[in-house]
């Protein structure tokens, strides 16, 4: 086993450890305003979901910026 993967590994353990934290620590109650609509969630939901939302979208922005570094590279 790679010392890369390992580290992987553990970094994969304590982010799935800390977002368990968050779910069970946080019992505040935000309200979220959505233009016409108003939720009302707890506080580590929103910052679990604002944070794999975040995540998603560089997973998706690395995914396009490496598809096309690889086609230009191709090209020349």
């Amino acid at each position: 086993m790679r010392w890369s993967l390992l580290f992987l590994i553990s970094l994969f353990l304590f982010v799935i450890l800390s977002l368990y934290l968050l779910l069970n620590l946080n019992n505040s109650i935000v309200t979220v305003d959505l233009l016409f609509y108003e939720l009302e969630i707890k506080l580590g939901v929103a910052l679990i979901s604002s944070f794999l939302l975040g995540s998603f979208v560089t997973a998706i922005l690395e995914i396009v910026y490496f598809s096309v570094n690889k086609k230009g590279k191709r090209n020349e």
